[in-house]
């Protein structure tokens, strides 16, 4: 229970950090920010501060920033003198403003990951060793937990990435060639769906500042990439790839907290790498569907109707939440296999 309450926490101020992000650049554009809160539903604590209530509310699930003036229906919007407005600005202090919380994500992500190398370590994204899953393909096969991998069926493998697209060509049998302690190794494998059961081996890297921040910045890049090929196989259904719902976040990430603070910080800088990469998705109700619409502004020079921006937002909404329940019911909680599976 202490380990599931302290990634409850990090994950809240995951959420914290990226509404700061709208918080900071509206008052920065010149936007006056109504209330600032973490969770949703009831008010249970907080304070005033300047135009701003500061808030704990009794649904911890997420947080929001209200602007005045977001949506069509807020007076401020519609009073064309209210300076402090959000529609009463500039498109392109809009687009930053929106910009600006999946952005403080990634900015966390970078500050989390360049803390851990110049302390504890991190992992080391380039190594192509692995470590092997046991009763799966890969320990089948022989292959061993320290193994580098260096080619499959003939072709180079650089990255642990580059190993999965491989993989997921379909191929029966593969040919892995491998170095085992510097030694030159040749493997069948017969992979499960384009799986041979391995995750990249953790090669713990620790330099100094000057080392860290541009590494820390490579694999902030590294890492997005990796997950929005994730998320395209998950939704393109290829090998294997699946969504994880809140439930299963909690899980992965608490299981981290037992092994130590670090391993917990480097999970945390993942997920908020992954909050960014979804928030941007240029999806209605998401940050990045708005993005869309401040984008069409920007070229355009005249504004989406509002009522109809409005409306696929509410749509959208209701579709994430869709998906979510979906991930939850069906990914998380198993229940379709519990429902449906006998014997």
């Amino acid at each position: 229970m202490l380990s599931i309450l302290v990634t409850v926490i990090g994950l809240g101020l995951l959420i914290a950090a990226h509404e700061a992000g709208h918080l900071l650049l509206a008052r920065l554009m010149g936007m006056r920010v109504e209330t600032y809160s973490i969770g949703f539903g009831p008010r249970v604590a907080g304070f005033r501060h300047g135009d701003t209530d500061y808030r704990l509310s009794a649904l911890p699930l997420g947080g929001y920033c209200k602007i005045a003036g977001f949506t069509p229906d807020d007076p401020a919007a519609q009073d064309p003198n209210d300076t402090g407005s959000y529609m009463n600005k500039p498109a392109w202090r809009r687009f930053l403003v929106i910009a600006a919380g999946p952005g403080v994500n990634w900015l966390v992500a970078f500050l989390l990951i360049t803390a851990l190398y110049t302390t504890y370590g991190f992992t080391d994204l380039s190594t192509r060793r692995v470590a092997v899953v046991t009763g799966g393909p890969a320990a089948a096969a022989g292959m061993q937990t320290g193994d580098e991998m260096v080619a499959v069926d003939g072709v180079a493998i650089g990255s642990f990435s580059e190993l999965q697209r491989e993989l997921h060509k379909g191929v029966a049998e593969r040919r892995i060639d491998v170095l085992r302690a510097g030694a030159p190794l040749s493997l069948r494998v017969r992979p499960d769906h384009g799986r041979i059961s391995v995750t990249q081996d953790r090669v713990l890297v620790r330099v100094p500042l000057s080392q860290a921040i541009p590494r820390a910045a490579s694999d902030v890049w590294v890492s997005s990439g990796q997950l929005l090929g994730g998320l395209a196989d998950a939704v393109l259904f290829r090998g294997g790839a699946a969504l994880s719902g809140p439930i299963g976040i909690i899980k992965q990430a608490s299981a981290e907290v037992k092994r130590g603070v670090a391993d917990f910080a480097a999970v945390l800088a993942n997920i908020s790498i992954g909050l960014a990469i979804f928030n941007f998705l240029p999806v209605p109700a998401l940050d990045g569907g708005r993005l869309v619409f401040l984008g069409i502004e920007l070229v355009s020079g005249r504004k989406v109707n509002q009522k109809f921006e409005t409306a696929l937002h509410l749509v959208g909404l209701l579709l994430l939440l869709a998906l979510v329940l979906g991930v939850t019911v069906f990914g998380d909680l198993q229940l379709g296999q519990k429902l449906f599976h006998h014997g």
